[in-house]
């Protein structure tokens, strides 16, 4: 079977069999909807990188003790503006999902809410939480560290993470104006897909081990990614990582590397909420929110181009197709899914 092949699967089907496989882990019911959900989210958006192809990575860091499948995330810091999350190692999905929450929650009494949640793991799709703080009326920005995969901008060395962020804004209409990119060239998942597909990676964004350029997805991922946007967006994945990391009393770097090395991601990340009422009419907000978003769609447009679209909207459509016809799933990630389904004993879908 050709790892470039894919098959259709229907989206209720397959968020169906992530949360047997989580509950057959030792997963609760809860926490296993509450990762399914981001998982599925993001297959559904398009965003294959950060939904099935996950869950094996998830299931064996379960299975190694890296991930608590009972974690109890709570906060162990509490002002009337801001909160400290201890993950308890939670699932990534559990730990922000949580942590986003809490803001929004705490934003609407204190006008904006800085929560920091660490010791979990990797969150996945950054966007969804800033997207569910944007649902409850507010303004959502995450801020997101990972294990280091990115050298630094003149450099060759893996130092800093992929470092997502991300900003929902609400809108009169149904969908928020949702920005979310990691701060690397390109996200890691793409090259752990790539690794799977054997499909090579653009030319320019990663670095093999010996610090010289390369397209082969295997090499890149024992070398280091190239940050993107160069001084610019190298300062950006700085940044979010400070504020991500020892903001918040968790680690980056090197120091990030060995804990993940030892078996426990000491990183963290941070949400905020921001109310709008705080600062006056929250409708009126919306109503001027979508007027400056049709009136950049409806600018002049340069030759060639048939649509201006503002951040979220093509993941938006995504989504909506992908609902109706099915979500792509390569066939490296079926098999890797189909032998945890195995050793879980876990039925996979027809």
């Amino acid at each position: 079977m050709s790892q470039n092949e894919e098959r259709i699967v229907n989206a209720d089907a397959l968020r169906d069999l992530m949360e047997r496989i989580l509950a057959a882990a030792g997963c609760s019911h809860e926490q296993s909807m509450t990762t399914a959900d981001v998982l599925i989210e993001a297959d559904l958006r398009g965003y294959s990188t950060h939904g099935l192809i996950r869950l094996p990575n998830m299931i064996r860091r379960i299975q190694s003790g890296m991930i608590n499948a009972k974690a109890r995330p709570h906060i162990v810091q509490e002002r009337e503006g801001s909160a400290l999350v201890e993950g308890d190692r939670a699932m990534g999905p559990v730990g922000a999902t949580y942590g986003a929450s809490l803001a929004a929650r705490k934003a609407e009494k204190a006008g904006s809410c800085a929560v920091g949640v660490v010791n979990s793991d990797h969150i996945c799709m950054t966007g969804y939480y800033a997207e569910r703080i944007a649902r409850a009326g507010c303004v959502g920005i995450i801020a997101g560290v990972t294990q280091p995969l990115v050298h630094p901008f003149g450099g060759v060395e893996r130092l800093m993470g992929t470092n997502p962020f991300s900003i929902a804004v609400p809108r009169s209409g149904d969908e928020p104006v949702l920005l979310d990119f990691a701060t690397s060239a390109i996200p890691f998942g793409m090259i752990l897909k790539a690794s799977v597909t054997g499909e090579p990676i653009p030319e320019g964004v990663a670095v093999g081990p010996d610090g010289e350029p390369t397209t082969d997805a295997k090499t890149a991922a024992a070398g280091a990614v190239a940050p993107f946007g160069g001084h610019k967006g190298y300062g950006l994945c700085l940044l979010i990582g400070l504020l991500a990391g020892p903001l918040l009393g968790a680690k980056v770097g090197k120091p990030l590397s060995q804990s993940v090395h030892e078996g426990h991601y000491d990183k963290g990340d941070l949400f905020i909420a921001i109310d709008p009422s705080a600062f006056g009419d929250p409708k009126m907000f919306r109503e001027m929110v979508e007027a400056h978003v049709v009136e950049v769609k409806n600018t002049r447009r340069a030759p060639g181009v048939e649509e201006i679209r503002v951040p979220g909207e093509r993941s938006f459509r995504e989504k909506e197709r992908r609902l109706r016809e099915g979500i792509p799933v390569g066939d490296g990630v079926w098999e890797q899914v189909a032998e945890i389904s195995a050793e879980l004993k876990v039925a996979m879908p027809i």
